[in-house]
């Protein structure tokens, strides 16, 4: 008895010491993490999903309290979330650590909230044991409710849009998404049952470089008479939840320019598709201009929506002459003379 008590012991001091006493993870691929002032204990490590409430920045009552996870100082916002860049980390205003994950091969996922008071987004970012920033990707906002028709205020007409994140093994992630037509009542409220409603899964692989390699969407479940052009369109803006980094990401797009060609007429002025190149170029201009110049034959289907791009002509300009090949800045700078005789794709 007394030896079964003394394992009991034993065992019960190794366990505090590991956990550090209270709930803290041990773990030296968090230590950089640590170095920020951040302990990792077991609230702060992700399960098998990452789902939010529902939350609305608009909301003057909403609060960071409504949300689990570890607030981040300005000095920790600086050394953790800046590097990624604009489209990944927006001007400082409320931002929570969520939580983190070891994905193997020493590295580190960390989810993250950042709210600017008109909408919020979910990063999932990638750092090696020194916390080095590996990849980023972005996520708007996760549930929403809206008018179909944003000029009335009596259309009782809402699209809803629900989605969550899973980690189905180490280094496997997966953006689940729902999305439907429904009515509301006068208070705003949804009522009855969807009159369409399709579900579709964005799977991503991690790969030993800390980046998230895009492998697809498939749909998963449709009911009703879904509505391609609000479907097509979310499915473009569920792209855009891809790695900074991986070349991959480039291929993936060029290889849906098809389909979202067969869903809009050439004449439709409101195809948000170009408005979506063009954010996918800010996530990382030169992998965009890089991958633009070694395909400038027919297998490059984003071409003709690369237009949008006039509008930020000066900063487009200074990345082109950035390349190293000379070849590619050439062709490129010739396709941006082009321009100047053509109008640039309509978009919203």
């Amino acid at each position: 008895m007394r030896k079964t008590r003394l394992l009991i012991l034993l065992a019960s001091t190794l366990l505090l010491a590991a956990c550090g006493g209270n709930g803290k993870v041990e773990n030296e691929q968090f230590a950089f993490l640590d170095n920020q002032g951040i302990t990792i204990n077991d609230e702060l490590m992700l399960g098998d999903s990452l789902t939010l409430p529902d939350v609305y920045c608009g909301d003057p009552n909403q609060t960071l309290d409504d949300l689990k996870g570890e607030a981040l100082s300005r000095e920790q916002y600086q050394a953790l979330v800046v590097l990624a860049g604009g489209s990944f980390a927006s001007a400082m205003s409320n931002w929570l650590l969520l939580g983190v994950r070891d994905v193997g091969n020493g590295i580190t996922l960390a989810a993250y909230y950042g709210c600017n008071g008109l909408g919020y987004c979910v990063d999932l970012m990638t750092y090696d044991r020194q916390g080095k920033l590996l990849d980023a990707i972005n996520a708007r906002e996760l549930h929403l409710v809206w008018r179909c028709d944003l000029s009335n205020p009596d259309d009782d007409n809402s699209f809803t849009l629900d989605s969550y994140f899973t980690f189905s093994s180490p280094n496997r992630v997966t953006l689940h998404r729902v999305m439907g037509r429904c009515l509301m009542d006068y208070d705003g409220d949804l009522k009855g049952a969807p009159q369409w409603q399709q579900a579709w899964d964005q799977d991503y692989a991690i790969n030993d470089k800390g980046h998230f390699v895009l492998l697809g969407q498939h749909v998963v479940d449709k009911t009703g008479s879904v509505d391609e052009y609000a479907t097509m369109d979310f499915k473009a803006w569920d792209l855009l939840v891809c790695s900074q980094q991986d070349l991959g990401v480039m291929d993936v797009w060029n290889d849906f320019t098809p389909l979202v060609d067969e869903t809009y007429a050439p004449d439709y002025k409101y195809n948000p598709f170009p408005w979506d190149v063009a954010q996918l170029y800010k996530m990382n201009p030169q992998r965009f201009l890089n991958w633009m110049a070694a395909h400038r034959g027919a297998d490059n289907r984003l071409l003709k929506h690369f237009k949008l791009l006039v509008d930020d002509r000066p900063q487009l300009i200074d990345e082109i002459g950035r390349l190293d090949d000379a070849t590619a800045r050439q062709w490129l700078t010739g396709i941006v003379a082009s321009w100047d005789n053509q109008p640039p794709t309509q978009h919203p």
